[in-house]
């Protein structure tokens, strides 16, 4: 996919909205595709394959046990995708479910993205590290406390409220690894 502007788009809500920078138009016109649309497996980080996640960890019984009650929001951030783009998806779970995605997609290196700062009124944690990173987590070659230890990989946020919701952490990893996905 190729966009030549900031987008948002909102999971679950069924509403799209764009953050578009002066003077730019957007051409992306399938930032969220109908399920009928998608006939592989996507590319990991996209909005197809953040809509499989969220539905993955919406009914994999074993993340809800994990999750059980926790209501809280977490933002995660990758910068340097293939696509050239940076993402930032913001996941705001009630009782152990996603109930609401929101999905930002910026031309990398966005510094208006990255140089946001965390509203930790709003969010509880949010995880920054480059596409290779995430993608080193995913198959299984870093885990969350080595991801943390890493340079390339910055958390912000209470670490005490993470750290006593790491399960939930290694859970929302654990589902991601098991959605089918393109790297």
């Amino acid at each position: 996919m190729s966009c030549e502007s900031s987008r948002r788009w909102t999971g679950g809500t069924g509403k799209t909205s764009r953050r578009t920078r002066p003077g730019r138009r957007s051409t992306c016109p399938n930032v969220a595709r109908p399920r009928s649309a998608c006939h592989s497996a996507p590319r990991y980080w996209t909005p197809a394959y953040v809509e499989r996640f969220v539905e993955a960890l919406n009914r994999d019984d074993e993340f809800q046990d994990t999750a059980g009650s926790f209501s809280e929001t977490i933002e995660l951030r990758c910068l340097d995708t293939p696509d050239a783009e940076d993402v930032t998806a913001t996941y705001t779970f009630e009782e152990g479910r996603v109930v609401d995605v929101d999905l930002w997609i910026d031309d990398a290196p966005s510094d208006q993205m990255r140089e946001e700062a965390v509203d930790t009124d709003a969010i509880m944690a949010r995880a920054t590290a480059p596409y290779d990173v995430w993608m080193q987590m995913d198959q299984g070659e870093m885990g969350a406390t080595e991801a943390i230890a890493s340079p390339d990989y910055k958390i912000d946020g209470s670490m005490m409220q993470i750290m006593s919701n790491m399960g939930v952490f290694r859970g929302m990893m654990s589902v991601a690894a098991d959605v089918e996905k393109t790297y």
